[in-house]
Formats: structure tokens, sequence, C-alpha cells
């Protein structure tokens, strides 16, 4: 429709009945073409990775705005590494950077696009379980340390619920959060918590993406592990409470 003076040849043709034949199995337009805009950037997506969502924008956004220096900056549950490369890329300071993730095969996929975005030298990609690798590995002693975690979020409701282009084509470790959905916020605060009493870190600022009706629980849960930290939340362009953050 956008170019009517085009005309496909066969091999287009054949490629376009099968990309079409695709979506209308609900297979998701990025996993057909392969890749995902976010933050300016294109990456590469695969079906075990997390596609980037438009919300999780600002994730990268708040971070930003930190403009920070000398930091240890732990993209947790990094998936195809959209985070942390889009925030290695836009913040001029120098700091560390970390992308951990459990699965190796969405690891592949991250080391991919750092190669891509010509960050493979600024970025340390490390499988683990959540921050275990720095709890079990003293080499990593941090004095400002900044968490971004996108984990998996989605009640079990929810996810029963989803969409069948999400629920039966993205991973299921990627989206599905337990009863209410914050079961891996649970362990990361438990992790986070052990980090702080072994005295690896002095200053911790933790960014996460949640969904809008675990704000309340969320907080309890923040109080019960961290007393008196100071916790934020930001709502979306959907007007919807999407970030939360807390400092210890």
């Amino acid at each position: 429709m956008t170019h009517p003076e085009m005309r496909l040849n066969k091999k287009q043709k054949q490629l376009l009945h099968k990309m079409s034949a695709r979506r209308l199995k609900n297979e998701p337009l990025a996993h057909i073409l392969g890749h995902k805009e976010f933050y300016g950037l294109d990456f590469k997506v695969t079906r075990h990775t997390l596609i980037p969502r438009p919300e999780t924008e600002l994730l990268v956004e708040e971070i930003i705005k930190l403009r920070p220096k000398n930091s240890t900056i732990i993209d947790v549950g990094t998936g195809s590494g959209n985070i942390i490369i889009s925030l290695c890329k836009n913040i001029k300071n120098k700091n560390n950077y970390y992308g951990i993730d459990i699965s190796e095969k969405a690891l592949r996929v991250a080391k991919y696009n750092t190669r891509k975005h010509g960050v493979d030298k600024k970025i340390i990609f490390i499988k683990g379980d959540l921050l275990k690798p720095f709890i079990l590995n003293s080499k990593f002693e941090i004095r400002n340390f900044i968490i971004v975690a996108n984990l998996p979020y989605l009640s079990n409701k929810i996810y029963n619920s989803a969409k069948p282009d999400v629920k039966n084509f993205e991973p299921k470790i990627a989206l599905s959060g337990g009863d209410n959905g914050l079961d891996y916020y649970k362990k990361l605060f438990k992790q986070i918590k052990t980090l702080k009493e072994n005295c690896f870190m002095f200053h911790v600022l933790c960014y996460m993406e949640i969904s809008p009706e675990q704000k309340l629980k969320l907080e309890k849960m923040v109080q019960k592990y961290f007393p008196g930290s100071k916790l934020a939340f930001q709502k979306d362009l959907a007007r919807k409470w999407r970030i939360a953050s807390f400092s210890i």
C-alpha cells in the first residue's frame, strides 16, 4: 500500500506467503523478522529471549537520568541484552557493565547484539541465577552498585490468560513469576541482602519493572527485607505503575 509501484518477484512472493502463514498461527512478528527495535537500537531476538517491550524503555530512561559514574551496573535476567546495551550506548561516563542470565541460549543472543552495536568489549555476560555469581565470587567486590531487573513478573493468572503470541512463543521462564508474579523479585531481594551482609557493597540502587497491581505487595516486600529503604514508583505512558526503585 505504501509502495504501489513495486512488484514482487517469485522468491519474494513465496517468502511473503511463508511469513503470513506464520503470523496467522500467532507467531510474533519479531520472531518472524528476527529482530525488534528498542530505545532506538535494533536487536536480534529469538524464541529463547523475551521480546523487548516499549514500556521497558522507561527503565532505561530512569537510569540514564542518574548519569552514573564509576558504578557497576548489572542487568539481571538480561535476555537479548537490550537493556544493558542501551545503557552502555547512552551513558557517557565510565562504568562497569554486566549482564546475567540463566539461559546459555539467551546469552548467545545478547553477545551477538553487543558485537552488532560495538560494545562487546564493554559488557561482560555471565551465566548464573540472578546475583549468585557475585555472591560466589569474591573478585566482584563493589562500591557503587546499580541493579536493573526486568524479571519474570506475570502472575499465574495473568500468564494463563495471556495472548497466544505471548504464551505459545515466548519463553515461560522469562514471563511467569509464580502465584503473585513476585517469586523472582523475592529471590533477588534475598540475594541483595546476602551481598549487603557480606559487605561486598556499600551503596545499592535497584530498579525493577513490575506489573501495576503489584505495587502494594512490592512495597511490603521491600520493607520486609530492607527496612527504612527509600522506595519510589513511576508510571508508564499508559499511566500504569511500571517502574519501582529503592536504595540501601
